[in-house]
């Protein structure tokens, strides 16, 4: 097949990326790579063409979707971050106007999986295990929710790297925290804290199997599970239960592959987002990065058999 795989950039920093460009080619399939920035349209007579990096995208027989909506100006510039969000939507629409159920994944689902609001919405609409949460605009909200829950967590529903995930324990002492979240997004997500001494799970879906699972444990003093600000690691050996759950969860969101962070709580797990372009593929060798790349391409494999 002609596989085409839509990259996050071009700098090397989706390093799985790569990886799954050349387990493809030993694989035995026609692969390349491309960008969004490298997408162009155009109509002379008869339907509108698009290209990728000089590539009739229609010519692809599937294109497996690493994309960046966002942007890496984000934090730094808002306005800016919406102009790069409606045009790299823009080109990745008329990718999956072209191709249909080849791309993976649909573009809705890749929208809905971008937006914490929409993710969380349609998770418990599932009836998945997902937080309470709200949208907060005001002040007033804010404490309306900590007369609620006591501790809270408020976070941008776009961003990426846990950028702006911050906790409010005391409206009084973190005021400032309160009034940057509003001032900067307008509206944010709220949900209650739940405690996370004891970790943080990442089930890694490729497919149908979950080959890379870490437990993420906060640093000393810390409350985040992030890898980038400290917090160890380990391979976790999840039980069939979870295992079910994330890749039900991947298919309700209508993903092939999927990163869910998963928080185990007194009340059972809680689902806190589905990413759509999961790293840490090689985190534990080469084996289980193989495992996980082989399961990506036995899906769309396989779904492409059945589109016929």
């Amino acid at each position: 097949m002609k596989i085409g795989i839509l990259l996050w950039d071009r700098t090397g920093i989706d390093a799985d990326a790569l990886a799954l460009l050349e387990f493809g080619k030993r694989r035995g399939h026609e692969m390349s790579g491309f960008t969004l920035e490298e997408v162009e349209y155009r109509r002379d007579d008869g339907p509108a063409t698009v290209r990728a990096n000089g590539i009739d995208v229609n010519s692809y027989d599937a294109v497996i979707s690493r994309a960046n909506l966002i942007g890496d100006v984000w934090q730094d510039d808002l306005a800016a971050t919406a102009g790069v969000f409606r045009d790299r939507t823009e080109r990745l629409t008329m990718i999956g106007d072209v191709l249909g159920p080849r791309l993976f994944d649909p573009v809705d689902d890749w929208l809905c999986a971008e937006s914490k609001f929409l993710m969380a919405q349609r998770l418990a609409a599932g009836g998945f295990p997902v937080p309470p949460f709200r949208s907060v605009s005001t002040v007033e909200d804010v404490a309306a929710a900590l007369a609620d829950w006591d501790d809270i967590i408020l976070k941008p529903s776009y961003g990426l790297r846990g950028i702006d995930v911050e906790r409010v324990t005391d409206l009084d002492a973190d005021r400032s925290i309160v009034d940057s979240q509003l001032s900067r997004y307008g509206t944010v997500i709220c949900q209650p804290f739940y405690p996370t001494q004891y970790g943080e799970l990442r089930i890694t879906v490729c497919g149908e199997v979950t080959p890379i699972n870490m437990l993420k444990l906060p640093a000393a003093g810390s409350w985040r599970c992030k890898t980038l600000e400290g917090a160890s690691w380990e391979r976790f050996d999840a039980p069939d239960d979870l295992i079910d759950l994330a890749v039900r969860a991947t298919r309700h969101q209508g993903l092939t592959w999927a990163g869910l962070d998963i928080l185990p709580t007194a009340d059972g797990y809680r689902i806190l987002e589905v990413n759509t372009v999961p790293g840490f593929l090689t985190i534990f060798g080469d084996g289980p990065a193989a495992e996980g790349h082989a399961g990506v391409f036995d899906w769309i494999e396989k779904q492409i058999d059945t589109i016929g």
